[in-house]
């Protein structure tokens, strides 16, 4: 069955009868995300909201004021999933997600387009795509793509945009000589019966069962974003179409903007002066790890040296790296004292990571009350517990806890 959304991509709403209303259970599937669901499958004389198919995610809109989550095609049926049920005989409107189905237009006939230029003049036949939710791709069957290629492959399908070429639809039966010609990227396998074929003036006959552009200057512009390695030995070419490309430009010119006011300079010098802080920052970490170092050889002489060797040692310092704490576990190993050791995340005051250096009998007795305390997640392993704090607040409290234990000890 051809549905009323191949025979007119532009149509907005449209009215027509339920002819079936069942419960299902049968999953949203959102650009690849799959969702639970629980509601109605709407089976309608004709539709204007497209089933999911040949590449082309479904669309969404409303059939009265019910919103409709997803369309799947099962056969010659389009199916509605709604959350309430509708009046079987009932005559409902139709109204598409117009933003949504112009977009998958722009993206779909974009990438007709984009693989008949790749591979009718550069020899890279595209072997499947993919529609996100923010970008596309395809996938070529090659090793790789080099960056020239690339570059005049965009520049050739923005040509063809500006020239406005004709987009039309043609109807043919399974037999149709006509189908001799057309490709078939794309095509869902049970399309037998009437096939649509979508042609690209000059350029590109293409089997296909999706909502198109009628013209390319629909398109606007494309932007290919880059070739990457693909599954098997295969190519991804990333792009934007249309809508797209606008809305991804306003979206770098905002994060342009920001650090801008972040860096104090003007967009052409962003990258460098990112390499001097990036410079910078490594001298900095650099000082700041000796500096650390010498602290922790600092701490653990004054231990060492104290004239009575403490039972425990208690050491919360919000600043300290893992490599600190780490230096002082390794500078007190084998002296037999209870070590604790804290630091908080720099991002996550809240939250921190925990060293405990004991002798067995010390952990057994206070190792689950100290995580308790903490809220503490890790491992204990080699006389050691390693782990994160998920909750500092009681860091005063963990303190005392330790303090008693020793105090307490005969």
């Amino acid at each position: 069955m051809v549905f009323k959304c191949q025979e007119n991509s532009f149509l907005k709403q449209f009215e027509s009868k339920v002819l079936r209303c069942e419960e299902t259970k049968e999953p949203i599937v959102e650009y690849g995300k799959v969702s639970p669901f629980e509601g109605f499958q709407v089976v309608l004389e004709d539709t204007i909201l497209f089933p999911a198919g040949g590449g082309q995610p479904h669309d969404t809109g409303y059939l009265n004021d019910e919103p409709v989550l997803q369309v799947l095609r099962k056969g010659s049926e389009a199916l509605h999933f709604v959350k309430e049920p509708l009046e079987v005989g009932s005559v409902v409107s139709q109204t598409i997600n117009w933003e949504r189905r112009f977009d998958h237009m722009q993206q779909h006939s974009g990438q007709h387009l984009l693989s008949a230029i790749l591979e009718n003049e550069y020899n890279l036949p595209t072997t499947s795509w993919w529609l996100g939710a923010d970008e596309s791709f395809v996938e070529l069957d090659s090793v790789k793509v080099a960056d020239d290629v690339v570059q005049r492959v965009e520049d050739r399908c923005n040509d063809l945009i500006r020239q406005a070429l004709p987009v039309t639809v043609k109807f043919c039966k399974a037999d149709d000589p006509d189908l001799n010609e057309a490709h078939t990227r794309g095509l869902p396998k049970d399309c037998t019966e009437i096939l649509r074929v979508i042609n690209i003036k000059g350029v590109d006959e293409n089997m296909c069962c999706g909502t198109h552009v009628s013209n390319l200057s629909q398109l606007q512009v494309i932007k290919l974003l880059g070739a990457e390695p693909g599954k098997k030995g295969k190519t991804n070419l990333r792009f934007l179409i249309g809508n797209r490309v606008t809305k991804t430009l306003q979206t770098m010119l905002e994060r342009e903007k920001a650090l801008t006011g972040l860096l104090k300079n003007e967009p052409s010098k962003h990258e460098d002066l990112v390499q001097k802080l990036q410079k910078n920052l490594k001298l900095t970490n650099k000082n700041l790890q000796n500096t650390l170092n010498e602290l922790a050889q600092y701490e653990i002489e004054k231990i060492k040296n104290m004239a009575e060797k403490p039972k425990y040692v208690f050491m919360f310092k919000k600043e300290a790296t893992p490599d600190f704490n780490r230096a002082i576990c390794k500078g007190l190993d084998g002296e037999g004292i209870f070590l604790f050791l804290a630091s908080e995340e720099p991002d996550k005051p809240k939250e921190g990571q925990i060293i405990i250096q004991v002798p067995e009998a010390h952990c057994n007795a206070l190792g689950s009350q100290i995580t308790e305390v903490l809220k503490g997640k890790g491992a204990f392993k080699n006389g050691k517990f390693q782990g994160k704090a998920g909750d500092l607040s009681g860091i005063n409290k963990c303190k005392k806890l330790i303090e008693d234990y020793f105090n307490n000890l005969q």
